[in-house]
């Protein structure tokens, strides 16, 4: 691993947790922050490796507390993973008002908050002349049909496998989708004005993984529980962990700028990088 101190958001549970774990049986220090008191546990018996904070990440005093604890504790972010992330429905037929608080509501925590956290943890990297940033986006940005159509042969059990889905979620995903895809915007522009400072800025557009959000987010939708089916289908936070640090010990050389697409139904590998996304561009 090239990090020395990692800040991981939404960790007290499932992918969150996962990477924090990860992490912490690497030897990293790490940063974990959530509105879930029970991120604290994982200061058990660690104390020296672990900071936790209990926290809103759409509280800019509270995220600027953080990065501050988090240099004074360990004097450097060398990997920012910004996880935390909710999912709430606006259906077509929602009142507009009821649709735009909605939309608020998702848009301060999935993309406010990273780009807050963003531009408080960057001047630490750009004063260390290295550093990685990584977004936890969607598969409905980047899918198994779009931008390009992707051969399922090893893919035969993906739920789009006969027509490669395009990009998006569902009907009543508009709010949702739009707050995620606003993650590529953050990443394509930080990955090429940072890439000269040894900054690394990456975006993981990912299917559905078994987490507690999934779990409520399909009961809210479906108004009944997931089906055993359902979950069995899911990928593991665990394996989506090992594959964003994968990623990341590609290091100070490794792709920066890319949409890394991890969908259900395809082998959860690091696919290789976008030969676009991954090339220098002068920002005017």
């Amino acid at each position: 691993m090239t990090q020395r101190t990692a800040i991981v958001t939404g960790a007290a549970g499932g992918l969150g947790r996962a990477l924090a774990q990860a992490l912490i049986e690497r030897g990293s220090n790490l940063v974990v922050v959530d509105s879930d008191s029970s991120v604290e546990d994982l200061t058990s018996g660690r104390a020296d490796q672990v900071l936790a904070r209990v926290a809103d990440v759409t509280d800019d005093s509270q995220l600027t507390a953080l990065v501050a604890d988090a240099v004074d504790r360990f004097g450097s972010i060398d990997l920012c993973i910004n996880n935390a992330g909710r999912v709430d429905y606006a259906p077509m037929d929602l009142d507009a008002a009821q649709a735009a608080d909605i939309f608020e509501s998702l848009w301060r925590v999935n993309t406010r908050a990273c780009y807050m956290l963003g531009r408080l943890v960057i001047p630490h990297m750009i004063e260390a002349q290295h550093g990685h940033l990584i977004n936890i986006s969607t598969d409905h940005v980047h899918t198994c049909g779009y931008p390009n159509a992707l051969p399922h042969e090893d893919s035969s059990s993906c739920p789009w496998a006969s027509a490669p889905r395009r990009p998006l979620g569902g009907d009543a995903f508009d709010a949702y989708d739009a707050s995620k895809w606003a993650l590529n915007g953050l990443t394509q522009v930080w990955s090429q004005a940072l890439k000269r400072h040894g900054i690394r800025v990456n975006n993981i557009c990912l299917g559905a993984t078994d987490t507690p959000m999934i779990r409520q987010a399909m009961t809210d939708l479906r108004g009944t529980p997931p089906t055993p089916d359902d979950i069995a289908g899911w990928m593991k936070p665990d394996e989506i962990a090992d594959l964003i640090l994968e990623l990341h010990d590609e290091g100070p050389s490794g792709r920066t700028g890319d949409n890394v697409g991890i969908w259900v139904g395809h082998p959860v590998t690091l696919p290789p990088a976008h030969p676009v996304l991954d090339r220098s561009h002068r920002v005017r």
